[in-house]
């Protein structure tokens, strides 16, 4: 029983005085062996597809071929951001994703990179973008405050996002694992919807990430 609702939020989660943050390493390194000797497992075969339909949604949003290369940098960001979630569904695993600080160490020096590589070697269409297309003349300066707020605060939106997203799905675990055993149903369902909220949460942290670069 727990005292209070953000305990599930303390790094120092343990299980009968052992800390259990560690093992999921442990336990993602054993499967990932099962790769060099079993080629053609349904898991393997998973995995290749949605490497395959992550690289066709990510290339899309490019026109420049130079800068396709970067696909597999957010790809590799979908995977880890998505492991780190489903491991915060696990008991007695401290859950990285649902704190602002991990979110925001991923969004704001991507975005900040992006921004000063755009505003160095791409400046009049950086400029462009701050008046869209078909604005009246007496609306610019006021559509050039509103870009540019919106553009400063998109890795923040983008962190929250991902952070209260998690958060709420663990709370309410929680709370329903404190009503006894006839919300077992209950639980199983928000789990599985848990499930896919993670796979939902990564995806659209690493599209709006490639969004933000593709702009450039």
């Amino acid at each position: 029983m727990i005292s209070s609702l953000f305990e599930i939020y303390d790094p120092h989660s343990s299980f009968f005085n052992l800390s259990l943050n560690w093992f999921p390493i442990f336990l993602i390194l054993l499967l990932s062996i099962f790769e060099f000797w079993c080629l053609n497992s349904f898991i393997v075969c998973l995995y290749m597809s949605l490497l395959q339909f992550l690289t066709i949604e990510f290339i899309n949003f490019y026109h420049y071929n130079k800068m396709k290369v970067s696909v597999f940098m957010f790809i590799s960001l979908f995977l880890f951001i998505l492991i780190i979630n489903i491991l915060g569904l696990v008991p007695y695993i401290f859950s990285c994703s649902a704190h602002f600080v991990f979110s925001v160490s991923f969004g704001f020096p991507l975005w900040l990179a992006f921004l000063i590589l755009g505003w160095f070697n791409f400046n009049n269409k950086c400029f462009s973008h701050l008046v869209p297309l078909g604005t009246p003349l007496i609306l610019i300066s006021f559509m050039v405050l509103i870009e540019t707020v919106s553009s400063l605060i998109r890795p923040w939106s983008l962190s929250i996002r991902l952070m209260s997203n998690m958060i709420s799905g663990h709370l309410l675990m929680v709370l329903l694992g404190n009503c006894g055993f006839y919300m077992f149903l209950v639980q199983m369902i928000l789990f599985l919807f848990e499930f896919f909220v993670c796979f939902i949460q990564a995806f659209v942290f690493s599209v709006l990430l490639t969004l933000y670069s593709s702009e450039i």
